[in-house]
């Protein structure tokens, strides 16, 4: 009763007894003290500061969007090379002068715009094999078209690889070791004694280069995630007496200057998030959709995923609708769940870049 809680009344009201014990002397005293007795319709002041918090007008919540001050969705320069790469690189062409063959990986759902354009020169004319990664992210029928038009464009073999389920990794293993009589003849000419093959595995960042080294090495030696920039020291890794491996963390060019390309890049998760807008990337990946073959079967699995058809929408209006029908109106989450469809395949098996007919 002291604290004028919700039963202090009704303990309150009850009549002390005199029964001659101590107890009962002090309810007495106290009862007599406090001259009048609250009962249970009076309120607390708990209640009353609750009925009157009730009555005021709440003022709308500020809900974050991720609009600009315009209610604009527009596409911004996508631009990312953090400082490592940067010290990557360099020691990277160093460290290139020494292995004899260059693995270089590439996304195979943006098969261009994961190409280096300085790889060329940085490997001068040491041989390399062409590694086609996630391969499980396409169709057979776009995997089909990419081999034949590298074979016969620029003359090189590639080798489709899935770093999650070891496909393809087999024949790459073979491959690189074949370079090792090539290597030990000119060092048996030179007085030299034989050694292993030294294989350097480079690429753009999140193309699955740890993935496939530890399916290489049959081992977890090296950490891997769906991140990009995870890697960031070289590493020299042994795959066996014949085979001997360097990690080396993604790099790309210091300013991206196709966007298109670089779009790409942030739809298949290459480059790091903070470079872009997850809104704007999206509505460029429902655009870019649109102009595949597939586009008829892709768009079906999109309205089914989704409940909402693209049919008719620009790319901005299609996850400006999603994110008000499912994220009260937050694009950057409607984004961004579009995206991790995609990567995760959830709206079907496709590539964004095909070989020019």
């Amino acid at each position: 009763w002291r604290c004028g809680g919700r039963w202090a009344g009704r303990w309150a009201g009850r009549p002390a007894k005199a029964d001659g014990t101590c107890a009962g002397r002090n309810a007495l005293r106290s009862s007599s003290r406090r001259g009048t007795v609250r009962t249970m319709c009076q309120k607390t002041w708990y209640e009353e500061k609750y009925e009157r918090d009730s009555k005021r007008e709440r003022k709308p919540r500020n809900i974050y969007t991720g609009r600009k001050s315009d209610d604009s969705v527009k596409v911004q320069l996508v631009q990312w090379y953090p400082g490592h790469i940067a010290k990557a690189e360099k020691q990277l062409q160093e460290r290139l002068k020494a292995v004899d063959v260059v693995i270089e990986l590439r996304d195979s759902r943006a098969a261009f715009a994961t190409e280096h354009p300085e790889l060329k020169v940085w490997c001068r004319d040491k041989p390399r094999i062409l590694v086609l990664n996630r391969v499980d992210m396409i169709s057979k029928v776009e995997c089909r078209k990419l081999e034949e038009w590298f074979s016969k464009e620029q003359n090189a073999g590639i080798i489709p690889t899935n770093g999650k389920t070891g496909q393809g990794v087999p024949k790459l293993l073979r491959r690189a070791v074949s370079f090792s009589k090539v290597v030990n003849e000119k060092r048996t000419a030179k007085g030299l004694l034989p050694r292993e093959v030294r294989a350097a595995v480079v690429g753009f960042p999140n193309v699955g280069k740890s993935a496939i080294i530890n399916r290489l090495l049959q081992r977890k030696a090296c950490a891997s995630a769906n991140t990009p920039g995870l890697t960031k020291q070289l590493r020299w890794v042994r795959a066996g007496e014949d085979l001997y491996l360097l990690d080396s963390p993604g790099v790309l060019p210091a300013r991206l200057l196709d966007q298109r390309a670089a779009q790409n890049l942030a739809i298949c998760n290459d480059i790091g998030k903070a470079s872009y807008l997850q809104s704007s990337i999206a509505s460029v990946f429902i655009e870019r959709v649109k102009e595949l073959p597939a586009r008829d079967e892709i768009l079906e699995n999109i309205r089914l995923r989704y409940k909402l058809s693209a049919d008719g929408l620009t790319g901005e209006e299609f996850v400006d609708n999603y994110a008000n029908k499912i994220f009260n109106g937050h694009i950057e989450t409607a984004g961004a769940r579009i995206l991790k469809d995609y990567s995760r395949g959830a709206l079907g098996k496709f590539a964004l870049e095909l070989p020019p007919s």
